[in-house]
């Protein structure tokens, strides 16, 4: 619950070796060559060669290299000390008042994670307030200063246990789209490979909201971020499945990968082939088709313009759908009047290999496993 974080801090180290040689030094030859070796080499000659080679020697007086924050503060001043030895005969230490300074400075870039994070719960519990022309500024700022710290699964669960996810019906269902789509956005990094946060935003009652979210928000932006929340709870966590089902979390789905926003197609379409990858997944294949998934799948690598990425998304969802011969997806894909078939060799006529492979290998894979002759008149 202790949890604090340091600010990145920048400082520039200068190296009292970096000096402009005096002349009298320049005139002394070969006498100092060791202690500080040219960093080219002139050409090699015969009398080169028959030298012993003598290894680089480090520069003298060299501080040693900070490993944290307090040491980079000591390398520097030690750096300056140095520098001014030539020049001072007598080094003072720091006195109260510079001591204190350096002390206030050092603490100020220490953050109480927690905190911060409850400040923030403050703030946003009054988001019920705020109308639809009111400004939503501060809001927004706590929203983001919130993101910076929840993407730590230590601090997500923490989040948790003081009573952060009170926040995210209010917020998810707040009149402004910017407050929306960053609280969505949250929700994501909060669950992403995180199953305790997973268990508890479905406790929350967050999944039919988002799924909403995905079908009528009228922010672009919110349903995206609302869907990379849904991948996120669902993805590696088999228990959120029955959630998807119980609300109609499918269709959402499909509907998604045929609107025409770019980034919805390809999140529900990654989704989708990730739910017909895992093991165990007929139950979920057997959804999809008697939805007719297969059918819009096969119309849409049908269209002229359609983008890449989402072309390459669909190949992955057929591919998971005829795994292990799984035959109610394989008679689906074999229905004449989808031509499914046509339609890939096409594509391998279209794609080229140096930029499409993983597209052309999908595709040949889909007409081996769904068109061969063997299996076709087995089947028959």
């Amino acid at each position: 619950m202790g949890t604090s974080f340091v600010k990145q801090s920048s400082v520039k180290m200068s190296n009292p070796e970096n000096k402009e040689p005096k002349k009298d030094q320049v005139k002394q030859g070969q006498s100092n060559s060791n202690a500080r070796p040219l960093s080219i080499e002139g050409p090699s000659t015969s009398n080169n060669a028959e030298r012993p080679q003598i290894p680089p020697q480090p520069l003298p007086n060299q501080p040693r290299q900070p490993t944290n924050l307090q040491g980079l503060l000591k390398y520097a001043m030690d750096a300056a000390q140095s520098d001014d030895l030539e020049n001072k005969s007598q080094v003072y230490p720091l006195d109260e008042e510079k001591k204190t300074f350096l002390n206030e400075a050092l603490s100020s870039l220490t953050v109480n994670v927690i905190e911060e994070l409850q400040k923030a719960v403050q703030i946003l519990s009054n988001v019920n307030n705020l109308r639809a022309d009111d400004d939503s500024l501060e809001y927004e700022n706590v929203l983001e200063r919130m993101a910076d710290f929840v993407d730590n699964i230590d601090i997500a669960n923490d989040f948790y246990k003081i009573g952060g996810f009170s926040i995210f019906q209010p917020c998810l269902n707040s009149l402004h789209s910017n407050i929306r789509w960053r609280i969505a956005d949250i929700i994501a990094e909060l669950a992403q490979n995180n199953p305790f946060c997973q268990d508890k935003l479905l406790e929350a009652g967050v999944f039919p909201v988002l799924l909403s979210m995905i079908d009528t928000d009228p922010s672009e932006q919110a349903r995206i971020k609302a869907l990379y929340a849904v991948s996120c709870i669902v993805r590696g966590h088999p228990a959120s499945l029955k959630y998807i089902d119980m609300n109609d979390g499918y269709s959402v789905l499909l509907r998604a990968m045929q609107s025409s926003i770019e980034k919805l197609q390809i999140k529900s379409a990654f989704l989708l082939s990730s739910l017909c990858s895992r093991n165990n997944a007929n139950d979920v294949k057997y959804i999809l088709v008697k939805m007719g998934f297969i059918e819009q799948a096969a119309g849409l690598l049908g269209r002229m313009n359609l983008q890449p990425t989402v072309r390459e998304q669909l190949l992955r969802v057929l591919s998971g759908m005829v795994n292990d011969n799984f035959l109610p997806a394989l008679k689906e894909c074999r229905r004449s009047q989808l031509c499914l078939r046509s339609t890939l060799e096409q594509l391998l006529t279209e794609l080229k290999p140096v930029e499409n492979q993983d597209e052309i290998d999908m595709c040949s894979e889909l007409l081996d496993k769904v068109f061969s002759e063997s299996d076709t008149l087995q089947e028959r």
